[in-house]
C-alpha cells in the first residue's frame, strides 16, 4: 500500500411516524430511502471540526432522531446481513456487505469482501443506534436503523485529518450469512464473455502512467479478484460482470475502492479506478495476459528490484523507540551476527496486516537458528502517544512478538529511511545478512487474495531466509 462525505452526522429534519394498518413507520414506504440517505446524514470530504467535536455533534443528531422514533412500536434489530453502498469523495458509490452478530453479550460487525472479513473490535446497539468500533484502523461506524434500512457514516483517521463517508444499506432478507447473501446477488449468468485470468493494467495518463497486474475469476455474472500494484494487492474485490460491464468493489475500513470497466470488442477492459481518497479517478486500459504478450510482463515494475540501497556496502541502520519508549537499535547485541528482516510498516496499511502473520510464522520457526525480525512503523499523525497506541493495537491483534518500533509519522519516512532509493511501498521488507549488509529488498506484499502469487512469495521468503542463515560472515557496524 503506497503512501468523502460533510460533517459526520447532521440531521436536516425530523421524522414523522405515520400509522398504516396499525403499524408505525417513519414516513411512507416511498419515502423511507430518503429518510435514511438524506435526512439521517449529510457529509463532507473531511470534517472541519476536531474529531471529538464532530463525533459528539453527530451523536447529538442521532439522539434526536432516535427520540422522535421512540413512539414507534416496532423495535429495530441490527443482527443480520446488510447490503449497501458507501460514497467516496468523487461521488462514486462502493458496494459493501456488513454482517452484524451478537457475541458474548455484545455486538460485532464484519465488513465482508468475499472470504475476507474485517471484524470490529467492539460494538453497541442502543435504541436504534448501531456503533461499531474498529480500533486497529482508529475508525468507527455509526448508523441508525429504521426497520430494514440502515443509514449513517464511517469515520477514520487519515493522516492528520478525519475522513468521513456516508453509507446506507438494506437488510438482506432470507440469508443467514454474508456468503449466502453474496451468492444470492450474483447468481445471474447474463454475461456473454468471461474475464477470468490475468491482466496487465495501464493506469493513468501521461505523464503519470503506472503498470499494474490484476487477476479475476468469474462464475456466472459473479466476479471476484484483485488488483496488484507494485506495493501489493488491494485484497479480495467482489462484484459483477454483466452485459460486458465489470464492477469490482472493496470496502474494508481502510480501502474504499471501485474498479469499473467495459469489455471492448477487441477484448480490452477500459474504464477507471477510484481510490476513495482525494485524488481523481484514474483511467484504466487493461489487456488480458496471454502467451503472445506474456513477454510484456518483463517490463512491469518488479517488487524484488524496486527499492535499493544507496550504498550496498553500507550496513542498514535504525534506532527507534518501541511503544513503551525503550530504544532499539541495529547495533544492539541481539542483532549481532544474526539474519535480520526489517519491515517498514504501518498500522493503517492493510497489506501490512497480511505480511505480519507470515513474518511471525518465520520468526517462530527460525529464531533459534539466528533469525530476528523488527518492524519500523510509520503512523498517520506523527503524534507519539496516539501512534504508539495504534502500534500496540496492531501487535496485539496479530499476535506479533517481534519488536515493532515507532519510527514517526509517514511524512518522516523518506528522511528517516535516507539509505533507501525509491522507497514508497508499505510494507517493504529488508533482508540483512549476518554481516550486517542488505542482501535483498522486497517492496509491497502480495496477500492471500493473489492466490498462487501469495504461495510463491511465501516460498521465496522461506528459501531466502534459509540461504541467509547458512551464510557466514562477521557483522559490520
Amino acid at each position: 500500500m503506497i503512501s468523502g462525505a460533510k460533517p459526520l452526522v447532521q440531521a436536516k429534519g425530523l421524522l414523522t411516524c405515520i400509522h398504516t394498518n396499525g403499524l408505525c413507520s417513519p414516513y411512507r414506504t416511498t419515502h423511507s430511502q430518503k429518510t435514511i440517505d438524506t435526512e439521517i446524514m449529510t457529509t463532507s470530504n473531511v470534517s472541519p471540526f476536531p474529531r471529538g467535536i464532530g463525533f459528539f455533534l453527530g451523536l447529538f443528531s442521532l439522539i434526536i432522531f432516535v427520540a422522535v422514533l421512540s413512539t414507534c412500536k416496532k423495535k429495530a434489530d441490527p443482527v443480520g446481513v446488510w447490503s449497501g453502498t458507501i460514497r467516496n469523495n468523487s461521488g462514486e458509490e462502493v458496494a459493501f456487505t456488513l454482517e452484524v452478530k451478537r457475541e458474548g453479550g455484545g455486538i460485532v460487525g464484519a465488513l465482508v469482501n468475499g472470504d475476507d472479513r474485517t471484524v470490529s473490535t467492539n460494538g453497541s446497539f442502543e435504541g436504534d443506534t448501531l456503533k461499531l468500533r474498529y480500533d486497529f484502523y482508529d475508525a468507527e461506524l455509526t448508523a441508525v436503523i429504521v426497520g430494514d434500512e440502515l443509514g449513517g457514516g464511517f469515520t477514520r483517521q487519515w493522516r492528520k485529518q478525519t475522513l468521513a463517508r456516508k453509507l446506507r444499506a438494506k437488510r438482506v432478507v432470507g440469508s443467514d450469512d454474508a456468503a449466502g447473501a453474496a451468492s444470492t446477488q450474483s447468481n445471474s449468468s447474463s454475461s456473454k464473455g468471461d474475464i477470468s485470468g490475468e491482466w496487465v493494467m495501464r493506469v493513468g495518463e501521461e505523464p503519470k502512467v503506472s503498470f499494474w497486474r490484476a487477476a479475476f475469476k468469474q462464475q456466472g455474472s459473479g466476479t471476484k479478484g484483485t488488483i496488484i500494484p507494485v506495493s501489493g494487492d488491494w485484497g479480495e474485490m467482489t462484484g459483477s460482470f454483466e452485459n460486458n460491464q465489470l464492477t469490482l468493489n472493496r470496502f474494508d475500513g481502510i480501502n474504499c475502492r471501485v474498479f469499473k470497466a467495459t469489455l471492448t470488442p477487441k477484448g480490452a477492459l477500459e474504464g477507471f479506478v477510484d481510490f476513495g481518497l482525494f485524488d481523481p479517478k484514474r483511467k484504466v486500459v487493461a489487456e488480458r495476459l496471454t502467451n503472445d504478450n506474456r513477454s510484456s510482463v518483463a517490463s512491469l515494475p518488479d517488487p524484488n528490484n524496486y527499492t535499493k540501497m544507496k550504498d550496498a556496502a553500507e550496513p542498514f541502520r535504525f534506532s527507534f523507540p518501541d511503544p513503551d519508549g525503550k530504544t532499539v537499535s541495529s547495533t544492539d547485541e541481539r542483532f549481532k551476527n544474526k539474519v535480520v528482516i526489517v519491515t517498514v510498516t504501518g498500522s493503517w496499511c492493510p497489506n501490512c496486516y497480511d505480511e505480519a502473520p507470515v513474518l511471525q510464522e518465520f520468526y517462530e520457526r527460525y529464531r533459534e537458528r539466528g533469525l530476528e525480525v523488527v518492524a519500523l512503523s510509520f503512523e498517520y499523525t506523527g503524534a507519539p502517544a496516539r501512534d504508539a497506541k495504534q502500534v500496540k493495537v496492531f501487535a496485539k491483534r496479530l499476535g506479533v512478538t517481534y519488536p515493532i518500533l515507532y519510527a514517526g509519522g509517514i511524512e518522516d519516512a523518506e528522511k528517516k529511511l535516507s539509505q533507501l532509493v525509491n522507497f514508497g511501498a508499505y510494507p517493504t521488507a529488508i533482508y540483512i545478512g549476518r554481516d550486517g549488509l542488505v542482501k535483498h529488498i522486497h517492496a509491497g506484499f502480495e496477500g492471500k487474495a493473489t492466490g498462487e502469487r501469495f504461495t510463491r512469495l511465501k516460498a521465496e521468503m522461506g528459501a531466502l531466509i534459509e540461504d541467509l542463515l547458512e551464510q557466514k560472515g562477521k557483522r559490520r557496524e
